[in-house]
């Protein structure tokens, strides 16, 4: 997707749920005209598993993305989550640079463009 100059693959374009890290490989490499290392993935194309951290999916989706270097933002309605474990896993992302999470979509694609 590009907007305002902005290259990034978005989890929007795929018609079906993210659910494993080859998910996410396949994202990737179903939009490498991209020619992109950025990724917008939205919490509606998430599997409800992502936010459940016993379940694994988010560490083997971010072990791709960071094999990869894939600057990510995740955005999601983080108040809703009631995990404390997952709440911290989002406090330590967004000390980094690689992988961010955030409420709102126009900020996601802000640091997108850092």
């Amino acid at each position: 997707m590009e907007e305002n100059n902005l290259f990034y693959i978005s989890s929007a374009e795929q018609e079906h749920i993210i659910a494993s890290g080859n998910d996410v490989l396949d994202l990737m490499g179903n939009s490498a005209h991209y020619d992109s290392q950025k990724l917008l993935l939205d919490q509606a194309h998430l599997s409800p598993a992502f936010f459940d951290l016993s379940s694994g999916l988010a560490g083997e989706i971010f072990l791709k993305l960071n094999n990869y270097r894939v600057k990510t933002a995740v955005v999601a309605d983080l108040a809703a989550i009631p995990s404390q474990r997952f709440q911290e896993l989002v406090a330590e992302c967004n000390k980094g640079q690689e992988i961010n999470f955030f409420t709102d979509m126009a900020a996601a694609k802000a640091w997108l463009t850092k």
